[in-house]
């Protein structure tokens, strides 16, 4: 008999225990399908939002005087640090910073010191979250007074980093340590035209219409990170123009080695374009002033004769476009966009190419009806 209450109890607890874990299960089953709005959302789950592509960073650490600090270097315990990156992602922090605690005085008989890492204060974002999550510190083995800081992934709340003397811990140095936000996404719009940063924004336009829905205003928009300590600068030096690099005039020489003859267009950079208007259609020609210019070396026409778009007839334009000598697939402009802020700069270009034009059908081919005419006789007769 007590053998089999033993055996009894046994299963009394496991069944007991299963009961627990299948409760917890549950729980946990419907806590994340409330978080994911019924597991179909999972950005809550995601890392920290990474740098806009094409974006880089003026350096991945500085301390509280804007100086960059880089992997490989060793630094007096800065009074605060700021990240601008997580480390894997820094170019020049790769490996951490090397931070040394000057204890004093130089005769100290003890120097050893401790490492802690905390949260300044707790906020609702950092209430139920771990400092050493998102920054470690990793003191050297054979001198405890340097040590190795990380920034494992971006933070939403100052994070102190304390050194303390072994010897009297009473005695301590800090350093608060904050993330910046940075900028995540960038694009450019002229109208519902969507350049495409970092590639070829290709183009149609419309050399038959002067009210084209097609372009409109040059608007720059982008993107900010939502965790952070350090909110960005709002003043950020943006820059936005449409440039011509020469392109065309690197295909022509290419094209007449002869150097007897040369054909390009050409039309006005766009500086400052940000806020400015841009059509593709007949307006554009008038407002950008495009032209093309003919030289003819061989008569000694080196200067080239120059005629604009606007005092053209569609019938010509087309021409134009369909000879790949001018138009056809070339570059209109690129777009290159430039935004500094006190911890990122971001470079992006696109070239706009010239694809195709509407509002203009070209000849296909020519019928006659009726196809023969016989004559019978003199017409006079």
């Amino acid at each position: 008999m007590p053998r089999n209450n033993s055996n009894n109890t046994l299963k009394q607890v496991a069944a007991f225990l299963l009961v627990i874990i299948l409760l917890a299960v549950i729980g946990v089953g419907t806590w994340i399908g409330v978080v994911t709005n019924g597991f179909r959302d999972w950005s809550g789950f995601t890392g920290p939002s990474e740098p806009v592509e094409g974006g880089e960073q003026v350096s991945g650490v500085t301390d509280g005087d804007g100086n960059e600090m880089q992997s490989g270097e060793s630094y007096a315990l800065p009074a605060s640090m700021v990240y601008a990156v997580p480390t894997a992602q820094s170019a020049t922090a790769s490996e951490g910073i090397t931070v040394t605690a000057t204890v004093q005085p130089e005769t100290a008989a003890n120097k050893n010191v401790t490492w802690f890492i905390g949260f300044a204060e707790q906020n609702e974002w950092s209430t139920g979250k771990t400092a050493t999550d998102y920054v470690t510190v990793t003191p050297n083995e054979e001198d405890s007074r340097i040590a190795t800081v990380v920034c494992e992934q971006a933070f939403g709340a100052q994070i102190v980093l304390t050194c303390t003397s072994e010897w009297d811990p009473a005695i301590t140095a800090t350093c608060t340590i904050d993330y910046a936000q940075s900028i995540t996404d960038v694009s450019v719009k002229i109208g519902n035209v969507d350049v495409n940063l970092g590639g070829e924004t290709e183009v149609s336009v419309d050399i038959n219409n002067n009210d084209t829905d097609l372009g409109g205003v040059i608007a720059v928009e982008y993107t900010l990170s939502e965790v952070y300590t350090l909110a960005i600068d709002t003043n950020l030096t943006e820059t936005l123009s449409f440039t011509q690099d020469g392109t065309d005039k690197d295909y022509f020489s290419q094209h007449y080695p002869s150097g007897t003859s040369a054909s390009t267009y050409h039309c006005d950079t766009i500086e400052d374009a940000e806020g400015k208007t841009l059509y593709f259609d007949l307006r554009m020609f008038d407002a950008y002033n495009f032209s093309y210019t003919s030289a003819n070396y061989a008569t000694g026409d080196y200067t080239g004769t120059t005629t604009y778009f606007r005092d053209l007839d569609t019938t010509r334009i087309a021409e134009l476009f369909d000879s790949t000598s001018y138009c056809k697939d070339k570059v209109l402009w690129t777009v290159q966009l430039s935004i500094v802020s006190e911890y990122q700069t971001i470079t992006l270009e696109s070239d706009i190419i010239w694809a195709s034009i509407e509002g203009h059908t070209g000849v296909s081919g020519i019928e006659l009806d009726p196809t023969e005419i016989i004559f019978s006789g003199a017409v006079n007769e």
